[in-house]
């Protein structure tokens, strides 16, 4: 059974105020294709599908068209999709009762998650468990039934749980609570005799996030891989770099970079699924992007140069200008180079490590210290970038007096 894994769209997104649903549009033609070429039984779209809640009209339209000419391509092609944390479910699940007549199946409920999408192709099955992205409070923990009355040996053996929603539970609020109990709701349900895939959109843990992808903060937000081993290969969305989670989970990553520090990271695309009896085959399928992200770093003279770097030309430019002193409006003299030029940083106008006195010096590791020593040490660095000296004993006794004033002040 062939299935093809793509996930994290973002249509409609912006890069530094730049739109890219030309991009984008290139993307889905190159999907479209692998759909045509590869004929898989069941496409399946991990999450983040629009960049934020209310998409743009345009956004809408693009993913419109692209189920559209998927169905025609194959009209036994089952399209499953969930929603990401960018995205607005009750939005993504409009008309998704008329879309399932047509094998297109938007799971936006936690609570559909426990009943699978069958797909058959050539005698072989699929069950498909799609899981969206699970917000606080979208589940309360499953409430075991009452014990069942004794008596009667031919009675139906009681579920351990209760499918519904205690009103009396708390809602969960971690996504390794909620997750947990999504789990322990769908488990039981696995088809004998069929591929068992989860379709989901989750932070597993042991996973490297990138720039670009919306920052969550704590372990409590991490999903542990190991929930993913009862399933044949779980589809996993969220994290925008191609990666293994645990045995079975895998991430194809967003099929575009959407950030600088993901331009030159290696080929994205979508993942090339095969399920067999005795386990997965995935590989990636290149998506090629219609430009790419580059940055290019030199002086201004060298950049600003007639026909530097002319492989640079066709892509979206970040310039990294390593001059001691500022340039004034750099960007127009740049463009003659890169028309595609979305950003310009300036090493003169980067803050340096404490004592390094060279221009574009990265920044070293911040103290480990907190509280007054963190604010003493800051100030230290401050006085140090700012006049090339540290503070006199007077000055740094002024500052000890202002801070403990302050920390007064804030009780």
């Amino acid at each position: 059974m062939r299935i093809l894994h793509a996930s994290d769209l973002h249509l409609g997104k912006t890069l530094h105020e730049r739109g890219l649903l030309e991009d984008q549009a290139r993307m889905l033609e190159c999907l479209l294709e692998a759909i045509a070429t590869e004929r898989p039984a069941a496409l399946l779209l991990a999450g983040d599908i629009y960049d934020r809640g209310v998409p743009p009209p345009e956004a809408i339209g693009l993913f419109d068209s692209f189920l559209n000419r998927a169905a025609s391509l194959d009209p036994e092609l089952a399209i499953v999709v969930v929603p990401g944390n960018h995205d607005s479910a009750s939005r993504l699940s409009f008309g998704a009762g008329l879309l399932r007549r047509a094998g297109v199946h938007f799971r936006t409920r936690a609570e559909e998650a426990a009943e699978p999408v069958m797909v058959e192709r050539e005698g072989e099955a699929l069950a498909v468990f799609a899981l969206p992205y699970l917000n606080p409070g979208s589940l309360r923990r499953s409430a075991p039934r009452p014990p069942a009355a004794t008596g009667s040996a031919a009675a139906a053996p009681e579920p351990e749980f209760d499918f519904g929603t205690a009103e009396e539970a708390a809602p969960l609020r971690s996504q390794a609570e909620l997750f947990e109990e999504a789990l322990r709701r769908v488990t039981p349900r696995l088809v004998r005799g069929a591929h068992n895939v989860l379709l989901a959109h989750c932070f597993a843990a042991g996973c490297s996030s990138s720039e670009s992808e919306r920052a969550f903060v704590g372990a409590a937000e991490l999903v542990d891989a190991a929930a993913f081993d009862p399933f044949d290969y779980a589809a996993l969305g969220h994290l925008h770099r191609p990666q293994a989670a645990g045995r079975k989970g895998r991430y194809p990553g967003s099929p575009l970079a959407y950030a600088f520090s993901e331009g030159e990271a290696g080929d994205r695309g979508f993942l090339l699924v095969d399920l067999a009896s005795g386990g997965f085959e995935a590989r990636l399928l290149p998506a090629k992007p219609l430009r790419r992200l580059r940055r290019v770093t030199g002086s201004f003279a060298e950049l600003s140069a007639p026909g530097a770097l002319p492989e640079a030309r066709g892509d979206y430019v970040e310039a990294r200008l390593t001059d001691e002193l500022p340039v004034l409006d750099p960007a127009d003299a740049l463009r003659a180079n890169f028309p595609h030029l979305l950003s310009v940083r300036q090493a003169a106008f980067e803050i340096k490590a404490a004592g390094t006195g060279g221009a574009g010096a990265e920044a070293g590791p911040r103290s480990a210290e907190t509280g007054a020593a963190a604010a003493a040490a800051d100030f230290e660095a401050f006085h140090l970038e700012l006049r090339g000296e540290p503070p006199d004993p007077e000055t740094r006794a002024l500052f000890t007096e202002l801070l403990a004033e302050a920390e007064r002040a804030a009780l």
